[in-house]
């Protein structure tokens, strides 16, 4: 068997073992995965014919040096002096990393740095007996090479390799690519080449179908016919591009001065009069290119636009603008790749029009920025205003009092009681302590009107107290004028006789008088009639 030395070498230091682990995150071939230790795989689990084991082809293991006797049988030898296990046959390497054998890796890392594109290998070995040739036993027919493409989007994929033909059992094997970001991962068309030590040691391209329905391969020809033995083992390499996952973001700062200082700042003092100088910054700080960048700005009251004063400053340019659109829907800015940006200025003067109970009021500038990838964004700028020689007024003497509580029965010794608080300045009600007079705890509340029933009949005088919160003191008023008195008694059904005669004055006995004659005399009237007869 002739050594394929210029190839099968550089698998030496990586092909030991078929079993390779990774940290991988996110989705391999497609499929979903968890962070964890995976381990990258070949199939079938076949026995392997074991080449330190030397050739006899009549004892009974048939999985020694020999190779398959009985026809066609991919990737199947391990311990071989160069290569080792056979049944790892996938591996990759980045385009930009071509010196060194252990840079084709099982699992390759950082595949989105550099050339952003690898190099998958693919090592082909038909373990058939070389003395099965001649028959046509040994040859592999139809044969072919795929490569599965994975065509999510993750920080970790996965490509596998396919050896088939007609007349033997497929084989596959993978290998995975990681970065700290996500990716995709796409065929370079016309990139699949094969090569070995006879009729391609130069190199012979395959069909694209390598990534569909698989490329045919061949040992004097890509006829799909495959020899058995070292002599005719074969490497295929394609290449697979690297997409990172754009990543579109925004810087955007508003900034203001006075006109005529030299440095932007977040917030300026001034006074009416004076004109401020305004600063809008859009700068694309990600990955993707930011189209139709569009940037608006809202005035804040008391300054005034000076007219014409917009200008959109690029970098090789600046354009005075028509200053409506950047305070009226916005101004398109343009389209712009990683690091590229743009800035818009404007000025404005600071109006004398503060109200007149106010020397300083601060006003804020809102300025908004959006494009095709990035949601609309704001930053803002103060102008703070101060009056030259104003006195501010002084705040109002702080006054409170209770004015009045009423009371209302509602039947069944039920009563409503409201409470009218009066206060000026920097005042307000803490609460209410309401005394029902009849012996009961206290009611404490916030609230300026309650209810409440007392428990039986009697005479009796509601007091409400009201707290007071007096700047940083709390303040609590008792007063006459909040207090009202209720009376309740039980009314008696029926007729009665009184046993005790009320206390009058003169006109009520003047009306007994006056009634108890007008009976007397009905009396009078009635017994003389009777007897008269």
């Amino acid at each position: 068997m002739k050594i394929f030395s210029k190839i099968r070498e550089s698998f030496r230091k990586l092909s030991k073992t078929a079993v390779v682990t990774v940290a991988a995150l996110g989705i391999l071939a497609g499929v979903g995965i968890a962070a964890k230790l995976v381990t990258a795989e070949f199939y079938p689990n076949r026995t392997p014919f074991d080449y330190s084991k030397p050739c006899n082809p009549n004892d009974s293991d048939i999985y020694d040096r020999c190779g398959s006797l009985t026809g066609p049988v991919f990737n199947s030898f391990i311990n071989t002096p160069s290569y080792g296990d056979e049944r790892a046959f996938v591996d990759a390497r980045r385009s930009d990393q071509n010196t060194g054998d252990d840079l084709y890796k099982n699992v390759l890392p950082n595949v989105t740095e550099g050339s952003k594109e690898v190099v998958v290998r693919m090592y082909i070995h038909n373990n058939a007996n070389q003395s099965t040739n001649a028959s046509g036993l040994g040859v592999a027919k139809n044969t072919k090479v795929r490569v599965f493409v994975p065509t999510a989007t993750s920080q970790a994929l996965r490509a596998r390799g396919y050896i088939s033909a007609d007349n033997a059992a497929v084989v596959e094997d993978t290998v995975d690519f990681t970065a700290n970001k996500e990716f995709k991962m796409s065929y370079v068309p016309g990139s699949a080449k094969l090569y070995d030590n006879d009729n391609f040691k130069n190199g012979v391209q395959l069909a694209d179908t390598i990534v569909t329905t698989g490329a045919p391969i061949g040992s004097d020809a890509l006829d799909g016919k495959f020899k058995g033995c070292f002599e005719y083992e074969a490497v295929v390499e394609l290449k697979l591009k690297v997409t990172p996952k754009e990543n579109p973001n925004v810087k955007f700062e508003k900034q203001v001065r006075k006109k005529g200082d030299k440095t932007w700042v977040e917030s300026v003092n001034t006074k009416p009069g004076d004109e401020v100088e305004w600063l809008l910054t859009t700068q694309n700080t990600g990955d993707a290119v930011l189209n139709g960048v569009t940037v608006r700005d809202v005035l804040p009251p008391h300054v005034k636009l000076v007219n014409g004063s917009v200008k959109w400053i690029a970098p090789s340019q600046t354009v005075t603008q028509n200053d409506k659109p950047l305070f009226d829907g916005g101004i398109n800015i343009g389209n712009y790749a990683k690091n590229g940006g743009a800035y818009i200025m404007f000025t404005t003067k600071v109006q004398d029009d503060l109200p007149a109970d106010k020397c300083e009021v601060r006003v804020r500038n809102l300025a908004y920025m959006k494009s095709d990838k990035t949601k609309e964004t704001e930053d803002s700028a103060d102008v703070v205003i101060k009056k030259d020689k104003c006195v501010p007024p002084q705040p109002e003497k702080p006054k409170y009092d209770c004015k009045a509580v009423s009371l209302k029965e509602l039947g069944g010794r039920k009563v409503r009681v409201s409470v009218t608080p009066t206060m000026t300045g920097d005042v307000t009600v803490k609460h209410y302590t309401y005394d029902f007079g009849d012996g009961s705890t206290p009611l404490v509340t916030d609230k300026d009107t309650v209810e409440y029933t007392y428990a039986k009949d009697g005479n009796y005088v509601t007091r409400v107290k009201v707290a007071f919160n007096v700047g940083d003191e709390v303040k609590e008023v008792d007063s006459d004028n909040c207090a009202a008195p209720v009376t309740f008694t039980t009314e008696v059904k029926g007729e009665q006789t009184p046993t005790v005669l009320p206390a009058t004055g003169p006109t009520e006995l003047v009306g007994i008088f006056v009634a108890t004659s007008f009976a007397g005399a009905i009396a009078y009237n009635v017994v003389y009639r009777r007897f008269s007869r």
